[in-house]
């Protein structure tokens, strides 16, 4: 398979927009075997270490002997002592799970030495298979010598390294034929359980200024505020030029190129610890824990992503700039910190703080709301998917389509293609890699856009006569939506579950499965004197400890004042609809949040009860809440769902005059789904978007059809329950993707505009 992803999707189509169709939907059919994956994985090997002595003894002591020997003859060779390795299995071993997992680059590489001559390994390594005869390591000595120094550190006895414990010497493939393949389906999983995984340079830094400067930049000691990472200063006196070369050495190392190791890097996520080698007299005392392992820097990978990141956002020549410049642009390119570098913000509540807020509120760590000036903004996030993309596309691999697999891992998706050999993927000249990722991507539930509602933004998501100018990065760009959500930490974490349960791909679009709300008319969502109003009334908020002044504080998901808030609200649900579903449903789990160790606690309940804390937030400012029932439930319906408003520029499909311009809006609808994580290597999938109800015709009410069209909007946070009823199959087109039907009329914003056959779905 050969590398397309720098061409768009004409150059490699030849401006066949069916033959790009077609292909797309084939990938579904080429599925790889995740369960049989699994199941490899779960007889994991090891490398026992357990029997290997102290290597930094042992040392010392081959070191004495050598001397002495060599004063009595000066032509004494040094032998090196041999020393064998078991492979162990999880079934054999102690039942511990303590493992760590090697990164490194296969290919032996002239290695830097800050002396004169290369210091001697401890031990010639051989591994003995269980009932066959020992055989030379593949992994060179001197990397085995740093690893089992680093295991004997931190008392880990089992490491895995790829090389030896995926079974692939030659004639391996005789006795165990999909080793390889099963392995590679499954690192996600190797990487993610390993207690610690370690990655070793071989690019030395010689001097204890560097190591002094590497100090201050993983304590974060260069940045006025260390915690302030959306809008880091940097203090006055710091070097960024120094600080930048240093940065720049680090990833001068090959490992940083490798498409493998960013996979190892990203899996094993806060995990990962880097070794640099360095000279012995090196002083680490300096504040960051360097480790006491000889002639070598422990560092953890996060912190140096983490500041170097922010060092980036901090020293750009204008506040927002968007094109980044050198260094910065290859500095980001191997070290992001995508839970820094993908937040962006956007004005909350036309801008302006709550009246009752004093221009305190969002001024502090614990909201999160941020303040500019006298406006105040609420963080937004992107999947990770872009991220993870462009950092594999530009790393070398010598089999391109394993980029597939290393992005199913790196993501942690369900669903995977097949690269294993026989696959019709390997077919000459058949089959494009960037519609192989696209497939790849959808197939897994991205949610993308698929239609615009605002005038600013109407040219720029592609459509069916643009699609071809597209590569795979640019149409995903262009696509991307945002996502405001509701908990104050892991954000990052939380927008990558936001996904629609596994879909379909077809000729109308991503066909999934979910529930489509209906939103009550708002006539008495802001009336706060009204006592059917959802806002809180002044007596309410004289219960909460802070008045609804200070910042937002929280225990396990919930805090005091939350459960005050809520309650409030139960209760008036309750007075309007006594003992209804959406009453119930969350008043179970505002009891659920005190009592964390309750057994059988349902897997959505942690998203469950994060919605419920934005609830409370939007009660707390002030914010409209909106009842909805389920949008095939009879008139008059009890509401079995509770939206926040949301921000900025409220509910778009409301404001967009109907299709027919004799009809008055309708009101909005909501799109929500869950998927339960299939097992502890699977991630749950949730998606809750506001939703424009279309039909082929064009954007308007298609209630009666089956398999209804359904463009997305934004996303929305709120609590909603079904009641046992059963999902409703949707289908959302893909911009430029879905073919366009007729040509349609839209209207969005202020204005009413055609929309011409080309200009969108």
């Amino acid at each position: 398979m050969k590398n397309d992803l720098h061409k768009t999707f004409g150059e490699i189509f030849n401006g066949d927009i069916a033959a790009f169709r077609k292909q797309l939907l084939e990938f579904q059919h080429i599925p790889a075997d995740r369960q049989r994956a699994e199941e490899w994985v779960s007889n994991l090997r090891f490398l026992d270490i357990s029997g290997v002595p102290d290597l930094q003894a042992e040392k010392q002591k081959q070191d004495h002997r050598y001397a002495l020997a060599k004063a009595r003859d000066y032509l004494h060779d040094r032998k090196i002592p041999s020393r064998e390795i078991p492979i162990t299995k999880c079934e054999d071993d102690d039942g511990g799970d303590d493992y760590i997992a090697v990164s490194w680059k296969w290919a032996e590489l002239k290695h830097e030495v800050l002396y004169d001559e290369p210091k001697p390994t401890v031990y010639d390594y051989r591994i003995r298979r269980p009932g066959a005869k020992p055989h030379k390591i593949d992994f060179p000595d001197r990397y085995m010598d740093r690893v089992i120094r680093f295991a004997q550190s931190i008392n880990v006895s089992k490491v895995w390294i790829d090389r030896e414990c995926i079974y692939q010497r030659p004639g391996d493939e005789r006795l165990w034929p999909e080793d390889r393949e099963l392995g590679v389906q499954i690192m996600d999983v190797v990487y993610g359980d390993s207690t610690v995984s370690v990655g070793l340079l071989t690019v030395e830094l010689a001097h204890q200024r560097e190591v002094d400067l590497l100090s201050e930049l993983l304590q974060g000691r260069l940045f006025v505020d260390p915690d302030m990472r959306e809008n880091p200063k940097l203090r006055p006196e710091v070097d960024v030029l120094a600080v930048q070369m240093l940065i720049l050495r680090i990833l001068s190392d090959p490992r940083w190129d490798r498409g493998w190791i960013f996979q190892e890097d990203h899996l094993a996520s806060n995990r990962m610890t880097l070794l640099i080698p360095c000279s012995e007299d090196i002083q680490k005392d300096r504040g960051y824990d360097f480790g006491d392992i000889p002639g070598e820097l422990k560092m953890n990978l996060k912190d140096l992503r983490q500041n170097a990141t922010m060092l980036c956002l901090a020293a750009r020549p204008e506040e927002r700039q968007e094109r980044w410049q050198w260094p910065h642009t290859d500095i980001l390119k191997k070290l992001k910190q995508y839970n820094i570098f993908n937040r962006s913000y956007v004005p909350f509540q036309d801008g302006h703080l709550p009246p009752w807020s004093n221009g305190i509120h969002g001024a502090t760590g614990n909201d999160k709301t941020h303040q500019h000036g006298s406006r105040r903004e609420v963080p937004a996030y992107r999947t990770t998917t872009n991220c993870v993309l462009d950092d594999i596309c530009s790393r070398s691999l010598e089999n391109e389509e394993d980029r597939i697999a290393i992005l199913a891992n790196a993501l942690k998706f369900t669903n995977r293609i097949n690269i294993a050999k026989g696959s019709p993927i390997h077919e000459p000249g058949r089959y494009s890699l960037s519609v192989a990722l696209l497939a790849l991507i959808l197939m897994n539930g991205e949610i993308l856009q698929s239609t615009v509602w605002e005038p600013p933004d109407y040219a720029r998501l592609p459509n069916e006569s643009s699609l071809m100018r597209y590569t795979l990065q640019s149409y995903l760009a262009a696509c991307q939506h945002q996502f405001t959500i509701p908990n104050l930490k892991f954000q990052q974490s939380f927008v990558d579950r936001c996904r629609f349960k596994p879909p379909t791909i077809t000729s109308r679009g991503l066909e999934t499965k979910g529930y489509l709300f209906e939103l009550f008319p708002n006539e008495r969502s802001r009336i706060r004197t009204d006592p059917l109003s959802l806002c809180l009334t002044d007596s309410d908020r004289e219960a909460l400890s802070d008045l609804g002044r200070g910042p937002v504080l929280r225990g396990a998901k919930l805090g005091k004042d939350a459960h005050t808030a809520l309650s409030a609200l139960i209760q008036k649900l309750e007075a309007l609809w006594p003992a209804s579903q959406l009453v119930g449903y969350m008043s179970r789990h505002l009891s659920l949040d005190g009592h964390p160790s309750r057994p059988n606690i349902p897997p959505s309940a942690p998203y469950v009860l994060d919605m419920m804390f934005e609830l409370y937030q939007a009660l707390r400012d002030d914010r409209e809440l909106r009842l909805a029932r389920l949008a095939s439930a009879p008139p008059n319906t009890e509401p079995t769902a509770i939206f926040v408003k949301p921000e900025p520029g409220g509910w778009m499909t409301e404001q967009a005059p109907h299709f027919d311009s004799d009809k008055a809006p309708c009101p909005a609808k909501v799109f929500t789904s869950w998927d339960q994580a299939r097992n502890t290597y699977d991630k749950e999938r949730l998606a809750i978007l506001e939703v424009g109800v279309g039909s082929d015709e064009g954007i308007r009410e298609a209630c009666d059809k089956r398999n209804r069209l359904l463009h997305s909007a934004r996303w929305v946070n709120g609590v909603w329950c079904a009641g046992g009823k059963a999902m409703e199959t949707c289908v959302f087109p893909l911009a430029g993707i879905t073919e366009e039907r007729r040509q349609v009329k839209s209207v969005a914003g202020d204005g009413r505009r055609k929309r011409k056959r080309g200009d969108g779905i």
